[in-house]
């Protein structure tokens, strides 16, 4: 097994692209280096730097006219200074340096030339990796950095390293910089407009480029998005340009450099991706504050060997409860132990919860568009709540299983449901038939109107039954709508459908009652006739319940078909239903006027009488005029060439008025008074001259010959 220190194995390190070169924005180093200075690539320095062991030229003694030097000030005692130890050898200085921690050598490094390119050289390696283990907790150095730009990175300071604001303390390990909210929000590019922002690239550069999880908008929360570092996009790009390039000019070898290249880089991202899992290697960066806990941390160095997930360890490490401002000592994580695994207990308890309650939450809005899209598509509203689909077994179990972390097998499942839902709409159609039909059944009676599945050997339903005339639902959720016969039922737009309330089917007696006394009247059997029957009958009827009403000087009737009758009387809550039939003569009257405009034109209830091209898909009016010219037919007439399905339409049409009483013909008002106080010729009509003498001479009331007269 590969030997494990800090968060990759040595085994991942060999495992790592050689040609990914890491353009680092981490450091300063070698950007502040003066002008003057002798580095060039060839010095064989880590950073292009030349280290000299020529050794400083003394100043030359200012020399006085008379040719004696002036007398040195103090001769006579030697100060103590530490400015010689530039002197000193390189060993020396390398061994001295080796003590140090990796922020002191970042300091030396800024101190001064001479340090600067002894601390860059080569030969200065093992100092700095000395230096993180002297400092203690520190893991190795990403893949393709320096253990200069990783001590940089960990302690160099807080400064963006964008535009150099300080107080910057999160380190983005996916970016591998540090980096200020307002640059995050002008350098990362969010995946889904990486076309837009690069329209020249190619996409394929978004699987090769590191990325991380936090948006510059985010204040620090991770999401499952992609930003990409626009001048990492840039870099790489440029590189893989290169690749192309030669191959495109048919170089020998360029298309396999071109897929290494590419293979390479993918490999070098998907490890970025798995450190970044451990990536809190300091909780706060602060020179007061030297807290370094990381999982591999504890259990590598710490000895400590807990059990627990990585994230988990992570997650209650960046509490505020374990930072201090002293050195996490084997002494102090002893009495520190205890507390953690006891948070960690509690933690681990309640984040199970919170990601049980998600995933089923997730689940269920899931679960729900893919049934609301199925019923949508039904040609009939009728199906069963979506509380009783979640109900079902294999449904329940799936959404109260442990979370996933592929959400693809959740989809799968879903899919898997979708695949369900016909057959478990067709047996919920099923079993309200057979429901209705026990309430209907003559063992029941039809005083029964709790629509309760009841074992009394129905296990069929009986279509005839469900189309008598006498067969009036209605749902428990609208009172006053009944519905008559199944074809009423199955069209049934009830809102709770869509909820996880069951709608449930009960018999409406005031519509039952209605029907039977039509049906009484005309003298048909209420056991055989059905609603159909009654239809092609058109028979009319009076409400004897309801008073003549007055228009225009005559009183009305409405005269109503027998569904619009059973609507009337289940609307008005009558006590006793009670019905006038119209004659021969009175039907001919009330056909002789233009009827109301039902259905609508632009209703889909419309069909064809001459084919079957619309059954079962029935469309608009004007669709099914244009369709029955094709028959040679020039002027269509409803009711003979094409007619329209009643059930889905809700409400039966209004009733048509039937004048008793012929109307008056209005009257015409004329100017025929005159008002006697005034000596005037204006006239007025009668209420306008009584109306002129109270507002004018306050006569009230006026009366004729005194105050005014006709001419």
């Amino acid at each position: 097994m590969a030997r494990s220190s800090g968060w990759y194995s040595d085994s991942d390190l060999t495992n790592m692209p050689d040609d990914y070169d890491y353009d680092s924005p981490l450091t300063d180093l070698e950007d502040s280096t003066d002008a003057n200075s002798e580095l060039d690539e060839s010095s064989g320095s880590e950073y292009g730097g030349e280290t000299s062991k020529k050794q400083p030229a003394k100043k030359r003694v200012k020399v006085s006219d008379a040719g004696i030097a002036p007398a040195t000030k103090g001769a006579g005692k030697k100060k103590k200074t530490l400015s010689l130890i530039v002197t000193m050898s390189i060993d020396i200085l390398l061994e001295i340096f080796s003590f140090l921690e990796p922020a002191d050598l970042l300091f030396l490094s800024r101190a001064n030339k001479a340090f600067r390119k002894v601390l860059l050289s080569k030969s200065a390696v093992s100092v700095w990796k000395a230096a993180r283990v002297n400092r203690g907790g520190v893991p190795k150095p990403m893949p393709n950095m320096s253990e200069v730009q990783w001590a940089h990175l960990l302690f160099g300071g807080s400064q963006c390293c964008v535009c150099g604001t300080n107080g910057i303390m999160r380190i983005d390990f996916g970016l591998r910089r540090r980096a200020c909210t307002s640059c995050l929000k002008k350098n990362l590019v969010y995946k889904p407009n990486f076309s837009s922002e690069f329209p020249d690239l190619d996409p394929i550069i978004m699987d090769l480029v590191t990325y991380t999880n936090i948006g510059g908008w985010a204040h620090g929360h991770a999401s499952g998005s992609k930003f990409f570092w626009s001048d990492d996009v840039l870099n790489v790009a440029a590189r893989l340009g290169v690749y192309q390039k030669d191959m495109h000019m048919f170089k020998l070898g360029a298309k396999k450099r071109l897929e290494d290249f590419k293979s390479s880089c993918k490999k070098y991202v998907d490890f970025i991706v798995k450190v970044r899992i451990l990536q809190v290697v300091f909780i706060d960066l602060i020179p007061s504050k030297h807290v370094v806990v990381c999982d591999d941390w504890i259990k590598e160095d710490r000895k400590l060997h807990l059990g627990h997930d990585a994230n988990d360890v992570a997650r209650v490490l960046h509490h505020n409860k374990y930072s201090m401002d002293k050195e996490l000592t084997d002494a102090r994580w002893k009495r520190l132990l205890p507390t953690f695994e006891r948070d960690l207990s509690e933690l681990k308890k309640k984040w199970l919860l919170e990601d049980q309650r998600n995933a089923s939450h997730r689940r269920k809005m899931d679960l729900r568009e893919m049934y609301d899209n199925y019923v949508r598509q039904l040609r009939r509203p009728l199906a069963p709540s979506f509380g009783s689909f979640l109900r079902l077994c294999d449904v329940a179990d799936f959404i109260n299983s442990p979370p996933t972390v592929d959400q693809e097998s959740d989809n799968n499942a879903c899919r898997a449901f979708a695949d369900k839902l016909p057959d478990f709409c067709t047996g919920y159609i099923h079993q309200t038939k057979v429901a209705l039909t026990q309430l209907l059944s003559p063992s029941t009676g039809i005083s029964q109107d709790t629509l309760m599945p009841q074992d009394q050997g129905i296990t069929a339903p009986d279509e005839t039954l469900l189309q008598l005339a006498t067969s009036i639902f209605r749902c428990n959720h609208s009172y006053r709508v009944p519905l008559i016969t199944w074809d009423k039922v199955q069209y049934t737009t009830c809102q709770s459908s869509y909820s996880a309330i069951e709608c449930t089917f009960l018999i409406s007696q005031p519509g039952v009652a209605a029907a039977r006394s039509l049906l009484s009247l005309v003298g048909l059997d209420a056991k055989t006739t059905t609603a159909t029957q009654m239809d092609h009958l058109q028979h009319h009827f009076f409400c004897s319940n309801c008073p003549p009403r007055s228009e225009n000087g005559g009183t009305y009737r409405m005269a109503m078909d027998w569904r619009r009758s059973v609507f009337h009387h289940v609307e008005n809550s009558h006590a006793e239903p009670r019905w006038v039939l119209l004659n021969a003569a009175q039907l001919q009257v009330i056909r002789g006027r233009h009827p109301p405009e039902y259905p609508s034109v632009t209703d889909r209830v419309w069909y064809c009488n001459k084919c079957e091209r619309h059954q079962g898909n029935p469309v608009d009016k004007a669709t099914v005029i244009d369709h029955i010219r094709w028959h040679g037919i020039a002027a269509p007439k409803q009711g003979v060439d094409f007619s329209y399905d009643m059930a889905p339409v809700k409400v039966p049409p209004t009733g048509t008025k039937f004048f008793i009483t012929p109307t008056q013909p209005p009257q015409k008002h004329t100017k025929d008074y005159r008002c006697k106080h005034c000596n005037g010729s204006r006239s007025f009509i009668l209420e306008g001259v009584k109306e002129h003498i109270k507002a004018k001479h306050k006569i009230v009331p006026a009366c004729e010959g005194t105050d005014f007269c006709k001419f």
